[in-house]
């Protein structure tokens, strides 16, 4: 007997070895690429003598999108030139050049997250380079800051040779995990593609490192990271406070007060009113927030959440809840937790959980390919503690209908995306709750507008129209972004790099604004009609796209106090928590902002954050900013 397991054992370290060191050796390597968990595509690699060339290629939701890269070094990895062209996501072009780079000391060529190999020859540049602080990038001249990290991450994997971990600062927006092989080649890489989660797989890991199991532990590594960060972010209250002297708009659509009085009390809001109505106890810390205006926090019911810098950023521009419309389960469950618990900084976070059907198209890792599989999918999100179920393009008629079943039987609300083979009004008569994104095309002012807006409201059917992410993406390549979002300034470099090479293509800025504008016409009408508008923002940038939106309601002509609660009120009766939170009660949950001017007179002061308070915890936005990569 024991010659037998010594036998198998013998072939199991001679399996093993093969498998994590066949290509040790080899110029050519491949990473198997995942979307949100979902194996999508490879990028292969060769480097001959010192010059890596990588072809990266993915099917994006029946979209391909491919990157092709050349990148000249010498010996110490310092770079000689540069070509990357294609793209990286599906509206964010890759078009870099450099024909010679400089060879400044501490500078290096790359754009963005791909290709993967491209990263990792970074980290041996920064090795070989005394670790320096910070690294330039060519051509944009931002800084990025590589660690190398002494954590275990991934030593839960017994299987893996000793690999060693490394995060990248500034090269995308958030922070990138990667490892290296003890020849020094990608092992695996945590990013993100168009901020939504992004992996990268070396092919003779798979077996041993399944993509799932590598996201949940990178996920707990950042977030332990995420806790020391938030303790360098100051609390200007938390506890029992008063805000005093401000013009209160509460939302629930009284008028407003011009001098009131708000305390807070661990987390709940003890009283409301004019100063006069509601006196501040003798031992209760004051906030004077004389000239400015406190309002309820900010929803966002279109997010796509991916990494802890967005919790920061979010709480900085005002919103204190946001609803993931499908992010990977293992991250959006995890900074849930951490956010409510305060562990990490973050506003409180409602989840979709999102199921497509089966296929290389599929948009994220969950699908069900039948009515058993829909309903166990719902099953499995319930029992996360989601609170609805978002429906995406290649379900079947008879698994849609299983799955809106299911949810509404789990007291689950459905949302999402209309499946390809149904019409709007065939989902939402299944069943369908809210419906993303603006789907409703029929011309303003029309017969069939109005049958449509009919239809709608008898179903009291919910809209998040995305205006923003429309406009952003919609525009002409003549309008930069800060003509109409001011506030972009402040965005992380890469991040902001990234949304200005996206846009409409040849449009012109007239054709761009007659979208747009017949657009506005629409979301007027059903807002008209009392059809609940709840304001999302897709992929824009995290709070920053919301105030946009709700400028944009105000654009189509709907009243600034409606835009506002569009952004408050709404969402909170939407998502069934209007006795919880969404207005400024007392009782309710201390979630609120205190903004510079007067949104009712001008909307765009909705902009202006000079306090934020997320679940009785009161922030000013500088540092808070400057935790998430932004610019105060």
């Amino acid at each position: 007997m024991r010659s037998v397991l010594l036998l198998l054992a013998v072939l199991a370290f001679g399996i093993q070895h093969s498998v994590l060191t066949a290509s040790a050796d080899d110029s050519k390597r491949s990473l198997a690429l995942y979307l949100l968990g979902h194996k999508i595509g490879a990028e292969q690699d060769s480097i001959e003598g010192s010059t890596l060339t990588s072809h990266f290629e993915y099917l994006d939701r029946a979209t391909k999108i491919t990157l092709d890269t050349t990148l000249a070094f010498q010996k110490d990895f310092t770079p000689v030139s540069f070509e990357s062209h294609g793209r990286s996501y599906r509206v964010f072009p890759v078009n870099a050049s450099v024909a010679k780079a400089s060879g400044a000391p501490d500078s290096f060529t790359l754009d963005g997250m791909a290709p993967i190999s491209a990263q990792g020859l970074l980290i041996r540049y920064w090795l070989a380079h005394d670790k320096r602080a910070s690294i330039t990038l060519q051509p944009f001249g931002e800084s990025v800051a590589v660690r190398q990290v002494a954590s275990e991450t991934l030593r839960a994997i017994p299987e893996l040779p000793p690999l060693r971990e490394f995060t990248i600062d500034g090269a995308t927006w958030g922070r990138q995990r990667i490892w290296l092989n003890p020849a020094n080649d990608v092992a695996a890489a945590i990013t993100s593609a168009g901020v939504l989660g992004f992996e990268a797989i070396a092919t003779q890991y798979e077996a041993v490192m399944p993509v799932g199991r590598l996201i949940a532990l990178s996920t707990h590594a950042r977030l332990n990271e995420a806790v020391s960060e938030a303790m360098q972010v100051p609390l200007r209250q938390r506890g029992r406070f008063a805000l005093t002297g401000g013009r209160l708009i509460d939302a629930t659509g009284a008028p407003p007060i011009e001098s009131a009085t708000v305390i807070v009390r661990d987390g709940r809001i003890e009283a409301a009113g004019s100063a006069d109505a509601t006196p501040v106890p003798r031992d209760v810390p004051v906030v004077d927030v004389k000239g400015k205006t406190i309002l309820p926090g900010l929803w966002d019911m279109h997010a796509h959440i991916g990494f802890a810098e967005w919790g920061p950023v979010y709480l900085a521009s005002g919103v204190t809840t946001a609803r993931d419309m499908g992010g990977e389960f293992d991250v959006v469950t995890a900074l849930r937790d951490a956010w409510r618990d305060g562990k990490a900084i973050g506003p409180r976070l409602l989840l979709a959980g999102l199921v497509d059907g089966p296929g290389p198209g599929s948009f994220g890792h969950v699908t069900a390919a039948n009515p058993e599989e829909g309903r166990g999918v719902v099953d499995r999100y319930k029992q996360a503690g989601f609170q609805q179920m978002k429906l995406y393009s290649l379900l079947d008629k008879p698994t849609t209908q299983a799955v809106i079943d299911a949810a509404h039987a789990a007291g689950m609300t459905v949302t999402g995306h209309i499946p390809g083979g149904l019409t709007m009004r065939e989902a939402i008569e299944m069943g369908m709750d809210n419906v993303a994104h603006l789907t409703v095309r029929d011309a303003p002012g029309s017969d069939a507008l109005r049958d449509t807006i009919a239809f709608l409201k008898q179903h009291r059917t919910v809209i998040d129209p995305t205006l923003s992410w429309n406009e952003l993406l919609g525009r002409s390549a003549q309008t930069p972004i800060a003509s109409f979002i001011p506030r972009v300034e402040h965005v992380a470099p890469p991040l902001r790099r990234m949304l200005d090479n996206a846009n409409g293509g040849n449009v012109t800025p007239e054709q761009a604004h007659d979208r747009i504008a017949r657009s506005l016409q629409i979301v007027k009408a059903l807002h008209d009609a009392g059809i609940p508008i709840v304001a999302g923002t897709d992929k824009g940038v995290p709070g920053v796209s919301l105030a946009r939106e709700i400028e944009l309601y105000v654009e189509a002509g709907i009243a600034p106090i409606d835009a506002i609660r569009a952004a408050t009120a709404v969402p909170a009766k939407v998502m069934g928590l209007a006795d919880d939170s969404g207005t400024i009660r007392p009782g309710l949950r201390a979630d609120l902002i205190v903004v510079d001017g007067n949104p009712l007179e001008r909307i765009a002061d909705i902009e202006k954050i000079a306090f934020v308070c997320a679940n009785g915890r009161l922030y000013e936005p500088a540092p808070l900013w400057r935790a998430g990569g932004f610019r105060p």
